[in-house]
């Protein structure tokens, strides 16, 4: 299933604990797996690939992603505030604007979610994160980085409910578990 042509270790237990997901039966088993694993960026998107090329089927991938945005605004004005800021300290009117463009990220809310289904909907695994979610510092889980997951082991909830709750509105999917997640810093790009 691997689609990195040389994974490393923990690629390899990670799709170890994303198989131990989608093969347990349990929802006490499900919870042991999560205390324990760690996801890797690499072997999430392997799974991704894994589903949406076919070597998974019938597994089906979907994803949905969405912005939400603080009640004011970030304008064109602003960004031309900013300037040059490589040239020299900035300024007053630049320190504001940075602010104010810092503060825009901190109440940001990106939120992206995967669902892995069969097409009958007999298993399925839900997981999503914000940008919060994966932040390195000042993360409200003490694990640090993670995604949250819902599968069809869950009471009361369904893929279409899960699916239509995080779809419509500003979904707080309570009860979700947490898997750490580790997506490394590759540091800014090479130009």
């Amino acid at each position: 299933m691997l689609f990195e042509s040389n994974p490393t270790p923990a690629d390899k237990a990670a799709l170890q604990a994303i198989d131990d997901l989608v093969n347990a039966k349990k929802l006490s088993d499900v919870k042991k797996i999560c205390k324990k694993a760690l996801i890797t960026q690499t072997a999430f998107a392997d799974f991704i690939t894994a589903c949406e090329s076919g070597v998974l089927r019938p597994w089906i991938h979907q994803i949905s992603h969405r912005d939400f945005m603080p009640n004011w605004q970030w304008t064109d004005e602003d960004a031309k505030k900013i300037g040059d800021v490589n040239n020299g300290p900035l300024t007053e009117t630049q320190t504001k604007a940075m602010r104010k463009w810092y503060q825009l990220l901190s109440e940001r809310r990106y939120l992206v979610g995967h669902i892995f289904y069969l097409p009958d909907h007999s298993n399925w695994q839900f997981f999503y994160f914000d940008n919060r979610d994966l932040w390195q510092y000042e993360n409200h889980f003490k694990g640090g980085p993670h995604v949250h997951l819902i599968n069809h082991l869950w009471p009361n909830r369904t893929a279409e409910s899960v699916w239509n709750e995080f779809r419509n509105g500003n979904p707080d999917m309570n009860g979700a578990e947490h898997i750490r997640f580790d997506r490394p810093y590759e540091g800014p790009p090479k130009i």
